[in-house]
């Protein structure tokens, strides 16, 4: 048996795509069904000012930590160099963590738009001999008979027929909605990030941006910045503001208070001295922003459904803040591959085998964002407002201040927030314990930095003025 199969995937974002070229190169026929019309674009520039109704979010800011870097250098590493064709670049980041050492080639992070990023798969996807990308179709619900899916219907009321359905519809994938019509309910958990982004793009006068610090952002509370350099001499910010915070989120959904907040914020502000930058969109911005998981396997390790798989934000969320969406897509999509390969003709083994690969590489990161929700994005802020005693919120400040210097802990830091080491692997280290320990039992020669930046009240006064209304 086994042998090259009929797959559909449903999206083609970063999951779907990843999807499609990790089953199309392990040989099997790959058809990939996208809602929006997707036209060719001859280049990334192209590809960046089109219109994504379907997928707001490439247009927002977006991080590519070390662990997609690595994964596609290693296993698609073809594609890595044509993503650094197109203008990719990468971004060490153990410039302050004494002597190089062995495996820091590693801690690095893909300085790229999520647009580019996402053509260079498409290109690559459509070089692929067994795989198609259809665009302009939707897909209104799965072909299904006794909990077992052998296609999807489309939106001009026909069917597809195939051996394997993908997901990779996005946060707002209807999976839910598509498994209630075959009978089966899907569990899931959701936890609000309890906040709204607002972005905006500028192209750099003068050419190259200064990577030595590739995230420029801080957490005043009231409002988290971050300014990302992108491919082709350009750079994002974006501000995130609680959404129910209607005054400061209309003040900054104006394009020149936003450039004008831009200027007094401490990081974005650097990019701003020399003069005004060219602005390549308007203010974007983007709610509905949570954590979800969803679980496709009973309490026993049954699979709810046979014959489907959701990769990416169909399957689990994480507050896009932290940068780690489109890593974790890009890894299922090689789990969901490498299940395939182990389990071609038994698709019950190969559920349970892709959950359990799930649960291992993907759910801990789903559990550490809601907790960082919890604490708040910022290191102090959550060393603060973590619920410990004030001795214990100390000690815990230390370790993100000696993180910025100590080879041991700032490695294990890095590898950590770029998802090389899971939370379970990062408290196992021996080293690492023993080196946290002496830095909390010695609090005072760590003292946090104080927090810079206007309040609330001083930020809204100044973007009320007259020189940022024109600006």
């Amino acid at each position: 048996m086994g042998g090259s199969k009929q797959v559909i995937v449903v999206g083609a974002g970063i999951g779907g795509l990843g999807a499609a070229l990790a089953l199309g190169r392990a040989g099997h026929r790959v058809t990939v069904l996208e809602r929006d019309p997707l036209p060719a674009t001859p280049d990334a520039e192209a590809a960046f000012a089109a219109e994504r109704r379907g997928a707001p979010q490439v247009h927002q800011t977006h991080g590519f930590l070390a662990r997609i870097k690595v994964l596609l250098r290693d296993r698609f590493p073809d594609v890595y160099e044509q993503l650094l064709a197109a203008g990719g670049l990468t971004m060490p980041t153990t410039a302050n963590l004494g002597e190089p050492q062995p495996g820091d080639e590693d801690l690095s992070v893909l300085i790229i738009r999520r647009t580019t990023l996402e053509w260079v798969l498409r290109q690559a996807v459509l070089a692929e001999p067994g795989v198609e990308i259809r665009t302009g179709v939707g897909v209104t619900g799965l072909v299904a008979n006794d909990r077992t899916v052998s296609g999807v219907h489309l939106d001009d009321a026909t069917a597809l027929t195939a051996d394997l359905v993908v997901d990779a519809g996005g946060r707002r994938s209807a999976l839910p909605a598509w498994f209630r019509d075959a009978g089966v309910e899907l569990d899931e958990t959701v936890r609000e990030s309890g906040l709204m982004y607002l972005t905006r793009w500028y192209r750099y006068p003068g050419g190259a941006l200064s990577l030595d610090d590739p995230k420029l952002g801080g957490d005043l509370g009231f409002v988290k910045y971050l300014g990302v350099p992108g491919d082709g001499e350009t750079l994002s910010v974006t501000l995130a503001v609680r959404p129910d915070d209607a005054e400061l989120r209309r003040t900054l959904s104006d394009d020149e208070r936003f450039n004008h907040a831009c200027r007094v914020l401490p990081g974005p502000d650097r990019f701003f001295r020399d003069g005004p930058l060219e602005a390549l969109t308007d203010v974007k911005p983007m709610g509905g922003l949570l954590n979800r998981i969803r679980r496709f396997v009973d309490s026993g390790g049954t699979p709810l459904m046979l014959g489907i798989h959701a990769v990416g934000d169909s399957h689990t969320c994480t507050n896009p803040l932290y940068g780690r969406g489109c890593s974790l897509a890009m890894v299922q999509a090689v789990l969901l591959a490498d299940a395939f390969e182990a389990h071609p003709d038994n698709a019950a083994a190969r559920a349970q085998s892709y959950e359990a690969a799930c649960q291992r590489e993907v759910e801990p990161w789903f559990h550490v964002s809601v907790e960082m929700d919890k604490a708040g994005a910022d290191p102090a802020g959550f060393a603060a407002g973590g619920g410990a005693e004030p001795d214990g919120a100390k000690a815990m400040a230390a370790v993100f201040v000696a993180a910025a210097t100590d080879p041991i802990i700032g490695r294990a830091m890095v590898r950590f927030w770029n998802l090389l080491a899971t939370p379970t692997e990062f408290m196992s280290d021996p080293a690492l314990m023993a080196r946290i320990a002496e830095v909390m039992a010695n609090p005072d020669d760590y003292p946090p930095p104080p927090r810079e930046g206007p309040t609330r009240e001083e930020l809204l006064a100044v973007l009320a003025s007259e020189e940022a209304v024109n600006a």
